[in-house]
């Protein structure tokens, strides 16, 4: 199939399947410019967009209001209302210096944020008192 119009034919067809099964808030965005649809090269990857690499908020902060919390409850409601996606949380993690699996969801990563800045000071600080005297 190198003629250019059955090519043509061709990519129409899986352009059309794949628009066919958007929600209608994506089509309604192609429909007006503000999305657009792009060729992807499966043999080079892709270059990470910028606001990927970001977390979006200010690890600095987080960091400290973490290194505050007392607890995992309070921690994990912290993380949650930050309302991050998961490509921020990700980069939230990488900003922390915690590795999260490739394939960790985001209820995975948040856990994963709050073992390694609360979980593990709580820890070492129940590790580290002596025990109850006794009578």
């Amino acid at each position: 199939m190198s003629d250019p119009a059955d090519l043509a034919h061709a990519v129409l067809l899986r352009v059309a399947e794949f628009v066919r099964a958007l929600p209608a808030d994506q089509l309604a965005a192609l429909a007006d410019g503000t999305a657009k649809l792009a060729v992807i090269d499966k043999a080079r990857p892709a270059a990470r967009p910028a606001a990927a690499a970001s977390p979006g908020v200010d690890t600095d902060r987080v960091r400290a209001d973490l290194a505050a919390i007392g607890d995992r409850a309070a921690g994990a409601r912290y993380l949650a209302d930050l309302k991050l996606t998961v490509a921020k949380l990700r980069a939230l993690a990488r900003e922390l210096g915690i590795t999260v699996p490739s394939k960790a969801k985001k209820a995975e990563i948040e856990q994963d944020i709050l073992q390694w800045t609360v979980g593990r000071r709580l820890d070492s600080a129940a590790i580290s008192r002596p025990p109850a005297a006794r009578s």
